[in-house]
């Protein structure tokens, strides 16, 4: 695992939230790619093949995008809660929020 910079704080909008972190940077991420990267047991097996990451982004995108409620897991990371349909069993480690963040905020 990588060095990451501690999240400092997590600001959640009404179809994204923004992770600070304590080196100052900021990534933004919305709520649909969230789910599209659930780590869970049930999510990621999802994304093994071509045609089923299709599949599984389809059921994804129909869901409303709204923002979910968090809980903290211990010192690993973080537990979205959505009230729609849904997964809300992943805990998403402070590793993979920052590798989502940077992902998705490169231009």
């Amino acid at each position: 695992m990588a060095n990451i910079p501690e999240l400092t704080e997590l600001e959640r909008r009404d179809v994204d939230l923004i992770l600070r972190y304590a080196d100052s940077t900021e990534y933004v991420i919305d709520y649909i790619t969230l789910r599209l990267r659930c780590p869970c047991a049930n999510c990621d097996p999802r994304r093994e093949t071509d045609a089923r990451q299709e599949e599984f982004e389809a059921e994804v995108r129909l869901q409303r995008n709204e923002k979910p409620a968090v809980e903290k897991v211990g010192h690993f990371g973080l537990r979205f809660k959505f009230d729609g349909r849904g997964c809300n069993t992943g805990i998403y480690g402070f590793d993979l929020l920052h590798s989502i963040g940077k992902s998705t905020n490169s231009d």
